[in-house]
Protein backbone atom coordinates (compact mmCIF):
# COMPACT_ATOMS: atom_id res chain seq x y z
CA UNK A 1 0.00 0.00 0.00
CA UNK A 2 1.16 3.54 -0.66
CA UNK A 3 2.45 5.44 2.35
CA UNK A 4 -0.10 8.26 1.89
CA UNK A 5 -2.99 5.76 2.16
CA UNK A 6 -1.46 4.21 5.28
CA UNK A 7 -1.02 7.69 6.75
CA UNK A 8 -4.70 8.45 6.14
CA UNK A 9 -5.69 5.24 7.92
CA UNK A 10 -3.36 6.15 10.77
CA UNK A 11 -4.91 9.60 11.10
CA UNK A 12 -8.43 8.16 11.10
CA UNK A 13 -7.55 5.74 13.92
CA UNK A 14 -5.68 8.38 15.93
CA UNK A 15 -8.38 11.04 15.61
CA UNK A 16 -11.04 8.46 16.48
CA UNK A 17 -9.13 7.64 19.67
CA UNK A 18 -8.66 11.32 20.47
CA UNK A 19 -12.33 12.11 19.81
CA UNK A 20 -13.46 9.34 22.16
CA UNK A 21 -11.11 10.63 24.86
CA UNK A 22 -12.26 14.24 24.41
CA UNK A 23 -15.96 13.34 24.53
CA UNK A 24 -15.39 11.21 27.59
CA UNK A 25 -13.42 14.04 29.23
CA UNK A 26 -16.21 16.55 28.56
CA UNK A 27 -18.85 14.17 29.89
CA UNK A 28 -16.77 13.49 33.02
CA UNK A 29 -16.45 17.23 33.68
CA UNK A 30 -20.24 17.57 33.85
CA UNK A 31 -22.37 16.39 36.76
CA UNK A 32 -24.03 13.66 34.69
CA UNK A 33 -23.59 10.15 36.14
CA UNK A 34 -20.52 8.28 34.91
CA UNK A 35 -19.91 4.61 35.59
CA UNK A 36 -16.49 3.07 35.09
CA UNK A 37 -15.04 4.27 31.75
CA UNK A 38 -12.62 1.32 31.47
CA UNK A 39 -14.45 -0.29 28.53
CA UNK A 40 -14.37 3.00 26.60
CA UNK A 41 -10.69 3.44 27.45
CA UNK A 42 -10.03 0.04 25.90
CA UNK A 43 -11.62 1.13 22.62
CA UNK A 44 -9.49 4.27 22.41
CA UNK A 45 -6.42 2.23 23.39
CA UNK A 46 -6.98 -0.26 20.55
CA UNK A 47 -7.35 2.65 18.11
CA UNK A 48 -4.10 4.17 19.43
CA UNK A 49 -2.33 0.82 18.95
CA UNK A 50 -3.60 0.67 15.36
CA UNK A 51 -2.33 4.21 14.76
CA UNK A 52 1.05 3.28 16.24
CA UNK A 53 1.37 0.19 14.03
CA UNK A 54 0.57 2.28 10.95
CA UNK A 55 3.29 4.83 11.79
CA UNK A 56 6.85 4.53 10.52
CA UNK A 57 9.62 4.40 13.15
CA UNK A 58 13.36 3.84 13.00
CA UNK A 59 15.01 0.81 14.62
CA UNK A 60 16.27 3.00 17.48
CA UNK A 61 12.75 4.32 18.04
CA UNK A 62 11.33 0.79 18.08
CA UNK A 63 13.83 -0.12 20.80
CA UNK A 64 12.66 2.87 22.84
CA UNK A 65 9.02 1.92 22.19
CA UNK A 66 9.58 -1.62 23.44
CA UNK A 67 11.32 -0.38 26.59
CA UNK A 68 8.59 2.19 27.33
CA UNK A 69 5.81 -0.34 26.79
CA UNK A 70 7.62 -2.92 28.95
CA UNK A 71 7.89 -0.46 31.85
CA UNK A 72 4.22 0.48 31.38
CA UNK A 73 3.16 -3.17 31.41
CA UNK A 74 5.13 -3.76 34.63
CA UNK A 75 3.32 -0.79 36.16
CA UNK A 76 -0.02 -2.19 34.98
CA UNK A 77 0.72 -5.62 36.46
CA UNK A 78 1.65 -4.10 39.84
CA UNK A 79 -1.09 -1.47 40.14
CA UNK A 80 -3.87 -2.75 37.89
CA UNK A 81 -3.85 0.78 36.42
CA UNK A 82 -3.17 0.87 32.67
CA UNK A 83 -2.87 4.67 32.42
CA UNK A 84 0.85 4.68 31.67
CA UNK A 85 0.44 2.12 28.89
CA UNK A 86 -2.51 3.95 27.32
CA UNK A 87 -0.80 7.32 27.56
CA UNK A 88 2.52 6.02 26.23
CA UNK A 89 0.95 4.37 23.18
CA UNK A 90 -1.07 7.50 22.38
CA UNK A 91 2.02 9.74 22.68
CA UNK A 92 4.09 7.44 20.48
CA UNK A 93 1.32 7.27 17.87
CA UNK A 94 1.32 11.08 17.62
CA UNK A 95 4.82 11.13 16.11
CA UNK A 96 3.91 12.51 12.66
CA UNK A 97 0.65 14.35 13.31
CA UNK A 98 -0.08 17.84 12.05
CA UNK A 99 0.34 19.35 15.51
CA UNK A 100 -1.36 22.68 14.91
CA UNK A 101 -4.38 21.00 13.33
CA UNK A 102 -4.70 18.54 16.22
CA UNK A 103 -4.37 21.26 18.87
CA UNK A 104 -7.00 23.36 17.12
CA UNK A 105 -9.26 20.31 17.10
CA UNK A 106 -8.69 19.77 20.83
CA UNK A 107 -9.39 23.45 21.49
CA UNK A 108 -12.67 23.44 19.53
CA UNK A 109 -13.91 20.19 21.08
CA UNK A 110 -13.00 21.23 24.64
CA UNK A 111 -14.47 24.71 24.30
CA UNK A 112 -17.67 23.44 22.68
CA UNK A 113 -18.05 20.83 25.41
CA UNK A 114 -17.52 23.39 28.16
CA UNK A 115 -20.08 25.75 26.63
CA UNK A 116 -22.55 22.87 26.37
CA UNK A 117 -22.15 22.12 30.08
CA UNK A 118 -22.73 25.80 30.88
CA UNK A 119 -25.81 25.89 28.61
CA UNK A 120 -27.27 22.78 30.28
CA UNK A 121 -26.92 24.35 33.72
CA UNK A 122 -28.34 27.73 32.70
CA UNK A 123 -31.36 26.07 31.05
CA UNK A 124 -31.88 23.78 34.04
CA UNK A 125 -31.26 20.57 32.09
CA UNK A 126 -28.34 19.35 34.20
CA UNK A 127 -26.11 20.81 36.87
CA UNK A 128 -26.49 23.71 39.30
CA UNK A 129 -25.54 27.26 38.40
CA UNK A 130 -24.18 27.98 41.86
CA UNK A 131 -23.06 26.21 45.00
CA UNK A 132 -23.61 27.34 48.58
CA UNK A 133 -21.14 25.75 50.97
CA UNK A 134 -18.33 26.27 53.47
CA UNK A 135 -15.24 25.94 51.31
CA UNK A 136 -12.79 25.95 54.21
CA UNK A 137 -11.57 29.49 53.60
CA UNK A 138 -12.56 30.96 56.99
CA UNK A 139 -15.40 32.83 55.32
CA UNK A 140 -18.16 30.51 56.48
CA UNK A 141 -20.88 29.65 54.00
CA UNK A 142 -20.22 31.17 50.56
CA UNK A 143 -22.10 31.44 47.27
CA UNK A 144 -19.86 30.49 44.37
CA UNK A 145 -20.91 29.83 40.80
CA UNK A 146 -20.21 26.50 39.11
CA UNK A 147 -22.29 26.74 35.88
CA UNK A 148 -22.78 22.99 35.72
CA UNK A 149 -19.26 21.86 36.62
CA UNK A 150 -20.07 20.78 40.18
CA UNK A 151 -17.43 22.94 41.84
CA UNK A 152 -16.11 26.45 41.10
CA UNK A 153 -12.52 25.17 41.06
CA UNK A 154 -13.46 22.61 38.41
CA UNK A 155 -14.97 25.38 36.31
CA UNK A 156 -11.81 27.46 36.59
CA UNK A 157 -9.55 24.51 35.86
CA UNK A 158 -11.43 24.04 32.58
CA UNK A 159 -11.19 27.76 31.82
CA UNK A 160 -7.48 27.63 32.64
CA UNK A 161 -6.94 24.68 30.31
CA UNK A 162 -8.79 26.34 27.44
CA UNK A 163 -7.12 29.71 27.84
CA UNK A 164 -3.60 28.29 28.12
CA UNK A 165 -4.11 26.41 24.86
CA UNK A 166 -5.62 29.51 23.25
CA UNK A 167 -2.56 31.56 24.25
CA UNK A 168 -0.50 29.02 22.33
CA UNK A 169 -2.76 29.06 19.27
CA UNK A 170 -2.65 32.86 18.89
CA UNK A 171 1.16 33.03 18.86
CA UNK A 172 1.25 33.79 15.12
CA UNK A 173 -1.53 36.39 15.15
CA UNK A 174 -0.68 39.98 14.37
CA UNK A 175 0.74 41.71 17.43
CA UNK A 176 -2.19 44.12 17.93
CA UNK A 177 -4.78 41.36 17.55
CA UNK A 178 -2.90 39.00 19.85
CA UNK A 179 -2.43 41.64 22.55
CA UNK A 180 -6.08 42.65 22.28
CA UNK A 181 -7.17 39.06 22.78
CA UNK A 182 -4.94 38.67 25.84
CA UNK A 183 -6.29 41.88 27.38
CA UNK A 184 -9.83 40.57 26.82
CA UNK A 185 -8.83 37.29 28.47
CA UNK A 186 -7.51 39.19 31.50
CA UNK A 187 -10.81 41.05 31.78
CA UNK A 188 -12.74 37.78 31.48
CA UNK A 189 -10.78 36.26 34.33
CA UNK A 190 -11.44 39.24 36.58
CA UNK A 191 -15.17 38.78 35.91
CA UNK A 192 -14.94 35.03 36.53
CA UNK A 193 -13.20 35.63 39.83
CA UNK A 194 -16.25 37.49 41.15
CA UNK A 195 -18.46 34.58 40.09
CA UNK A 196 -16.30 31.65 41.18
CA UNK A 197 -14.05 33.05 43.91
CA UNK A 198 -11.41 30.66 42.60
CA UNK A 199 -8.21 32.46 43.48
CA UNK A 200 -5.84 29.74 42.30
CA UNK A 201 -7.39 29.21 38.87
CA UNK A 202 -7.68 32.91 38.14
CA UNK A 203 -4.20 33.75 39.45
CA UNK A 204 -2.52 31.04 37.37
CA UNK A 205 -4.44 31.98 34.24
CA UNK A 206 -3.38 35.60 34.70
CA UNK A 207 0.19 34.39 35.30
CA UNK A 208 0.09 32.53 31.98
CA UNK A 209 -1.20 35.54 30.06
CA UNK A 210 1.39 37.88 31.62
CA UNK A 211 4.18 35.38 30.92
CA UNK A 212 3.00 34.97 27.33
CA UNK A 213 2.86 38.73 26.82
CA UNK A 214 6.43 39.09 28.10
CA UNK A 215 7.78 36.25 25.96
CA UNK A 216 5.92 37.28 22.81
CA UNK A 217 7.22 40.84 23.18
CA UNK A 218 10.84 40.28 24.28
CA UNK A 219 13.23 38.81 21.73
CA UNK A 220 15.75 37.74 24.37
CA UNK A 221 13.19 35.41 25.98
CA UNK A 222 12.40 33.89 22.59
CA UNK A 223 15.97 33.27 21.47
CA UNK A 224 17.99 32.56 24.63
CA UNK A 225 18.06 29.51 26.89
CA UNK A 226 16.67 31.53 29.81
CA UNK A 227 13.00 30.53 29.42
CA UNK A 228 13.83 26.82 29.16
CA UNK A 229 16.20 26.91 32.14
CA UNK A 230 13.55 28.80 34.06
CA UNK A 231 11.04 26.10 33.17
CA UNK A 232 13.27 23.31 34.47
CA UNK A 233 13.86 25.30 37.67
CA UNK A 234 10.11 25.83 38.12
CA UNK A 235 9.38 22.12 37.67
CA UNK A 236 12.18 21.22 40.08
CA UNK A 237 10.80 23.64 42.67
CA UNK A 238 7.25 22.30 42.24
CA UNK A 239 8.38 18.70 42.66
CA UNK A 240 10.57 19.55 45.67
CA UNK A 241 7.71 21.44 47.33
CA UNK A 242 5.34 18.53 46.65
CA UNK A 243 7.70 15.99 48.23
CA UNK A 244 8.13 18.26 51.25
CA UNK A 245 4.37 18.84 51.52
CA UNK A 246 3.74 15.09 51.46
CA UNK A 247 6.33 14.64 54.21
CA UNK A 248 4.89 17.28 56.58
CA UNK A 249 1.20 16.69 55.74
CA UNK A 250 0.63 15.07 59.15
CA UNK A 251 1.50 18.32 60.92
CA UNK A 252 -0.26 20.82 58.63
CA UNK A 253 -3.52 20.64 60.60
CA UNK A 254 -1.89 21.35 63.96
CA UNK A 255 -1.63 24.93 65.22
CA UNK A 256 1.51 24.13 67.21
CA UNK A 257 3.29 24.10 63.85
CA UNK A 258 2.32 27.65 62.83
CA UNK A 259 4.27 27.78 59.54
CA UNK A 260 2.81 24.50 58.26
CA UNK A 261 -0.64 25.47 59.53
CA UNK A 262 -0.67 28.91 57.88
CA UNK A 263 0.71 27.56 54.61
CA UNK A 264 -1.97 24.87 54.53
CA UNK A 265 -4.63 27.51 55.15
CA UNK A 266 -3.33 29.50 52.18
CA UNK A 267 -3.63 26.32 50.09
CA UNK A 268 -7.13 25.69 51.53
CA UNK A 269 -6.28 22.41 53.19
CA UNK A 270 -4.51 20.78 50.26
CA UNK A 271 -1.50 19.70 52.33
CA UNK A 272 -3.31 18.21 55.31
CA UNK A 273 -5.69 16.35 52.98
CA UNK A 274 -2.75 14.17 51.89
CA UNK A 275 -2.70 12.70 55.39
CA UNK A 276 -6.14 13.14 56.89
CA UNK A 277 -8.56 12.46 54.02
CA UNK A 278 -8.14 8.68 54.31
CA UNK A 279 -7.39 6.32 57.19
CA UNK A 280 -4.28 4.89 55.45
CA UNK A 281 -3.11 8.53 54.89
CA UNK A 282 -2.91 8.03 51.12
CA UNK A 283 -0.75 10.71 49.57
CA UNK A 284 1.55 11.34 52.52
CA UNK A 285 5.18 10.54 51.82
CA UNK A 286 5.24 7.31 53.81
CA UNK A 287 2.57 5.83 51.49
CA UNK A 288 4.63 6.38 48.33
CA UNK A 289 6.14 3.25 46.82
CA UNK A 290 8.55 2.44 44.00
CA UNK A 291 5.85 1.31 41.56
CA UNK A 292 2.59 2.20 43.28
CA UNK A 293 0.14 -0.49 44.36
CA UNK A 294 -3.27 -1.86 43.44
CA UNK A 295 -5.04 0.76 45.59
CA UNK A 296 -3.06 3.88 44.71
CA UNK A 297 -5.13 4.84 41.65
CA UNK A 298 -8.32 4.99 43.74
CA UNK A 299 -7.19 7.98 45.82
CA UNK A 300 -7.87 11.54 44.70
CA UNK A 301 -6.38 14.76 46.07
CA UNK A 302 -5.63 18.15 44.58
CA UNK A 303 -1.84 18.30 44.51
CA UNK A 304 -1.02 16.98 41.05
CA UNK A 305 2.71 16.29 41.42
CA UNK A 306 2.01 14.32 44.60
CA UNK A 307 -0.65 12.36 42.72
CA UNK A 308 1.87 11.56 39.99
CA UNK A 309 4.29 10.03 42.49
CA UNK A 310 1.62 8.30 44.56
CA UNK A 311 -0.47 6.89 41.70
CA UNK A 312 2.29 5.56 39.48
CA UNK A 313 5.18 5.11 41.90
CA UNK A 314 8.48 6.84 42.53
CA UNK A 315 10.42 5.14 39.73
CA UNK A 316 7.86 5.83 36.94
CA UNK A 317 7.47 9.41 38.20
CA UNK A 318 11.24 9.99 38.07
CA UNK A 319 11.35 8.52 34.56
CA UNK A 320 8.50 10.86 33.53
CA UNK A 321 10.46 13.81 34.95
CA UNK A 322 13.52 12.79 32.93
CA UNK A 323 11.36 12.61 29.80
CA UNK A 324 10.02 16.10 30.59
CA UNK A 325 13.58 17.46 30.86
CA UNK A 326 14.47 15.89 27.50
CA UNK A 327 11.22 17.29 26.06
CA UNK A 328 12.27 20.77 27.23
CA UNK A 329 15.68 20.26 25.64
CA UNK A 330 13.94 19.51 22.34
CA UNK A 331 11.79 22.63 22.77
CA UNK A 332 14.96 24.67 23.29
CA UNK A 333 16.53 23.10 20.19
CA UNK A 334 13.64 24.47 18.16
CA UNK A 335 13.13 27.60 20.28
CA UNK A 336 9.46 26.74 20.70
CA UNK A 337 8.77 29.36 23.35
CA UNK A 338 4.98 29.14 22.95
CA UNK A 339 4.94 25.48 24.01
CA UNK A 340 7.40 26.28 26.81
CA UNK A 341 4.93 28.81 28.19
CA UNK A 342 2.33 26.03 28.39
CA UNK A 343 4.78 23.67 30.09
CA UNK A 344 5.67 26.24 32.76
CA UNK A 345 2.07 27.25 33.37
CA UNK A 346 0.74 23.69 33.59
CA UNK A 347 3.63 22.68 35.86
CA UNK A 348 2.75 25.40 38.38
CA UNK A 349 -0.96 24.60 38.09
CA UNK A 350 -0.21 20.93 38.77
CA UNK A 351 1.40 21.90 42.07
CA UNK A 352 -2.05 22.71 43.50
CA UNK A 353 -4.50 21.01 41.12
CA UNK A 354 -4.49 17.56 39.52
CA UNK A 355 -6.52 18.18 36.36
CA UNK A 356 -3.59 17.23 34.13
CA UNK A 357 -2.72 14.12 36.17
CA UNK A 358 -5.73 11.91 35.52
CA UNK A 359 -6.87 8.85 33.62
CA UNK A 360 -8.35 11.03 30.85
CA UNK A 361 -6.04 11.59 27.90
CA UNK A 362 -8.35 14.38 26.69
CA UNK A 363 -7.36 16.56 29.65
CA UNK A 364 -3.70 16.86 28.66
CA UNK A 365 -2.95 18.42 25.27
CA UNK A 366 0.78 18.32 26.02
CA UNK A 367 0.66 14.61 25.12
CA UNK A 368 0.47 14.97 21.31
CA UNK A 369 3.08 17.75 21.48
CA UNK A 370 5.36 15.39 23.40
CA UNK A 371 4.79 12.71 20.78
CA UNK A 372 5.98 14.99 18.00
CA UNK A 373 9.00 16.31 19.88
CA UNK A 374 10.16 13.04 21.42
CA UNK A 375 9.89 10.93 18.26
CA UNK A 376 10.44 13.29 15.33
CA UNK A 377 13.95 12.68 13.99
CA UNK A 378 14.42 16.09 12.39
CA UNK A 379 12.71 18.96 14.14
CA UNK A 380 14.67 21.48 12.10
CA UNK A 381 13.07 20.17 8.90
CA UNK A 382 9.63 20.24 10.51
CA UNK A 383 10.31 23.79 11.68
CA UNK A 384 11.13 24.95 8.16
CA UNK A 385 8.02 23.22 6.85
CA UNK A 386 5.84 24.97 9.43
CA UNK A 387 7.23 28.37 8.43
CA UNK A 388 6.86 27.84 4.69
Amino acid sequence: MERSFITKLRNIALYAALTIELLLMVYERSVLPLSSPKQIFRISFVLSVIALLLTKYSLKQWIVIVIVCAISVVSYKITGNNDLLRFSVFVIACKDVDLKAMLRYIFVMTTAGALLIVAMSVTGFAGDIRLIDDFGREAGSEVRYTFGFGHPNTLMSVVFSIEVLFVYLIRDYKRAVRNGIMVAMLALNVILYFFTGSRTGVALTVFTIVLAFAVYEIKFLQESAFLYGFGIAVIGACVAFSVWAARISKYARKKKYPFYYKLDKILTGRIQSLYYDTKPHKGSLKTWSLFGDEFSGNSFFDMGWVRLFYWYGIIPAILILLVIVYFIYRLYHRRDYATMIMVISISVFTLVEASFVSSFIGRNYLLPIAGVYLFSESLSERNRADKS
